[in-house]
């Protein structure tokens, strides 16, 4: 039942640890716990060290500093190490001592640090450390290269190459961090070949290894090695060049293995970028017979960035190439849509670009013949991501093929791309392509042309007959759209039937998988007495103002979309707390066979009022019983008659519901998600949790 943010031992060996108290809101109170052993007292080293840490050092004398080093304490061994440093040539002959002697590691190593904080101030004390780069325990190698590298001691280069091959795989990684610290430009011989050997076997080694490259910064070496023979050294070149920024990578892309040319591509193409190399990435699409998609995505990225006659023309060419993948010939359709006005946000990883304007006479006129031929491809995602371009583009010559695919297509969801394309580029004929969806086989065909109805030019009471038809008599999805675009008449013409659809919610007879639309449309109107009015009977059905203002999100959800939302919304995060099969955390409830568990209003509850009720095993709850009692724990399990309460290692307690004279819930720590969602988005989710009903 605690939150902890944050926990730390004490001197006194205790555990301690902050509490977030109630989670989400602010507050201007704090709790800390302490956690302990019973009969702390009998562990004598516990009241030492205590004295120790509470003790003022000063007053003790170097040799007495030198033994406190071999306490087994570390913050005790710190303190020591510190106050010798204060005490300059006396502290640095006591680091020496212990240093020299082989019985105690940590001393040794504490004299490392302490002489190491020495040689940031004078020469003469690193110097001491590089004899002992030949030391016998490994872990004392280890450590004196990696301080002699963090204080970027020059002087140790020579010194420290022979330990690339060392036989400890920490020392060979420290000492290569070491050579890159200080930049010596004699070491990458050393380096490639430590990288050769370890043949991508050890990642630490791998990182270190091309992170030294980089730091010393020479990139003919690094360029040299594209053919090399090993995978592996190739690899590591690519990541130095990469944090060089060197424009050099390019000769990657024409490796023979995939993943090396996709690490020079994401070299290019991503964070910061290598922006003189982008036209040698851009044109890798006019000849690479690699699939990758990784690969595929940043060479047409490149290209829209490049933004050149040539780059356009490598976009076209990709997308109508039918041996590449049909999903990144689709993403090059997507990109050219987007030629004279990119988005100011990398297609990729989505940093930030700038913003780009370009003429589109030049993209239409190139594209017009390519795009009216795509129309008629044989797969469904080109198809889709070409009709969406025309859409974009204003592209105003394909008015027959896209009243063909409206007719004829397979797919729903591009002949759904085509009415809406047709809508665009304001098509003379539209009030057919509107008839035509509309008496489409598919509902969604039918709910994407009652959107678009009231674009039409056609008299308002023709389309308020029209969408009362509609919501009298077709499929729920249907008289949902139509209802919103009931909103958008003016009020003169839709009063009527909206004051009907409100009497009938008041009566009972509308079904409820409407109210949030009609809500919505009410909003649009902006007519104060029909929001006053639809408030009124909401509150009626409801004797709570919350669940009120959220009656409509019961029912009439799409589960697919509340899918989504589950999964990759980043405002309301809900995977990250509960899991669904193998996927999310466990902060909160599983959440396979909720929709059997828990009913639509209790899964609402749960997302617009998360401390109404608790989770079994996931909250905190207070019992204060008649007969003077309090029972603070775990929410195990309840029922009507009984709770099932779990307090530290005790035994699980059992107590009759009606020996409880009080009960009081802990905060729940899932927020509020009418804070995070919509009205729309929460309904979404409650059809998506609602059908989870598989354990």
């Amino acid at each position: 039942g605690v939150l902890p943010p944050g926990i730390d031992f004490g001197p006194d060996g205790a555990m301690y640890v902050a509490d977030w108290i109630d989670s989400w809101g602010t507050h201007d109170y704090g709790r800390i716990w302490k956690l302990d052993v019973n009969a702390a007292d009998a562990y004598p080293e516990r009241k030492q060290t205590k004295e120790l840490l509470q003790a003022s050092f000063s007053s003790k004398t170097p040799d007495e500093l030198g033994e406190i080093l071999k306490n087994p304490d570390m913050r005790v061994r710190m303190k020591a190490q510190f106050e010798l440093v204060k005490r300059g040539d006396k502290g640095s002959d006591v680091f020496k001592k212990n240093l020299e002697q082989k019985t105690n590691q940590l001393a040794r190593v504490h004299a490392i640090w302490g002489l190491a904080q020495l040689g940031r101030q004078k020469d003469s004390y690193a110097a001491v450390l590089l004899t002992y780069l030949r030391d016998g325990d490994p872990e004392i190698r280890a450590q004196v290269a990696k301080w002699l590298g963090d204080i970027k001691y020059k002087a140790a280069g020579e010194n420290l190459i022979p330990l690339l091959q060392d036989t400890s795989a920490r020392v060979r990684f420290f000492a290569a961090e070491a050579l890159g610290r200080i930049a010596h430009h004699p070491a990458l011989p050393g380096i490639i070949s430590m990288l050769r050997a370890n043949n991508d076997k050890d990642v630490y080694l791998r990182h270190a290894g091309a992170l030294a490259l980089a730091r010393i910064g020479q990139s003919g070496p690094l360029i040299a090695l594209e053919g090399d023979s090993s995978r592996a050294l190739r690899i590591a070149a690519v990541v130095a060049l990469r944090r060089m920024a060197d424009p050099g990578i390019a000769v990657f892309l024409k490796d023979a293995d995939e993943f090396v040319v996709t690490e020079a591509a994401r070299a290019i193409n991503d964070d910061l970028s290598i922006e003189k190399a982008l036209p040698a990435l851009g044109d890798l699409l006019n000849t690479t017979t690699f699939t990758s998609e990784a690969l595929l995505r940043r060479a047409i990225s490149a290209n829209l960035r490049t933004g050149t006659p040539a780059a356009m023309q490598n976009l076209i060419n990709f997308a109508k190439k039918t041996s590449a993948p049909a999903s990144m010939r689709a993403e090059s359709i997507a990109a050219l849509s987007g030629w004279a006005n990119p988005s100011v946000v990398d297609r990729v990883d989505g940093r930030y670009r700038g913003t780009i304007s370009r003429d589109a006479a030049s993209l239409l006129a190139a594209a017009d013949e390519p795009f009216r031929s795509l129309l008629a491809s044989p797969d469904s995602a080109v198809r889709t991501a070409t009709v969406k371009a025309i859409g974009v583009m204003g592209i105003q010559n394909s008015s027959d093929e896209l009243f063909s695919i409206l007719k004829s297509d397979r797919y729903p969801a591009i002949r759904v791309a085509a009415l809406q394309a047709l809508a665009a580029v304001k098509d003379k004929k539209m009030d057919k392509a509107i008839e035509m969806a509309l008496t489409d086989k598919d509902k969604t065909v039918r709910v994407a042309g009652l959107s678009i109805v009231s674009k039409l030019d056609i008299p308002k009471e023709l389309e308020v007959n029209l969408l009362n038809d509609v919501i009298a008599t077709r499929s729920m999805e249907e008289r949902q759209a139509a209802i919103i675009t009931l909103g958008q008449v003016p009020l003169e013409y839709s009063q009527k039937l909206i004051e009907n659809l409100l009497n009938k919610m008041e009566g009972g007879t509308l079904s409820p998988e409407l109210y949030l639309e009609l809500g919505e449309a009410i909003d649009s109107a902006k007519s104060a007495d029909l929001i006053a009015k639809y408030k009124k009977i909401s509150n009626t059905k409801s004797t709570n103002d919350i669940y009120a203002a959220y009656a409509g999100a019961l029912k009439g959800g799409d589960a697919n979309r509340g899918a989504n939302i589950f999964f990759w919304n980043q405002s309301s995060q809900c995977i990250r707390c509960h899991s669904y099969d193998d996927r999310g955390g466990n902060a909160g409830p599983r959440l396979n066979g909720v929709g059997k568990r828990l009913s639509r209003e209790q899964i609402l509850e749960a997302l617009i009022n998360p401390n109404a009720r608790l989770a079994p095993g996931f909250g905190m709850v207070t019992l204060e019983l008649k007969n003077g009692e309090t029972v603070s724990g775990t929410l195990k399990r309840e029922s009507k008659t009984e709770l099932v309460v779990s307090s530290g290692n005790a035994a699980d307690r059992t107590i009759a519901v009606s020996d409880v004279a009080k009960r009081t819930n802990a905060m729940s720590s899932m927020p509020d998600m009418k804070l995070l969602l919509s009205k729309r988005e929460i309904r979404d989710v409650v059809a998506f949790l609602s059908g989870l009903t598989g354990e």
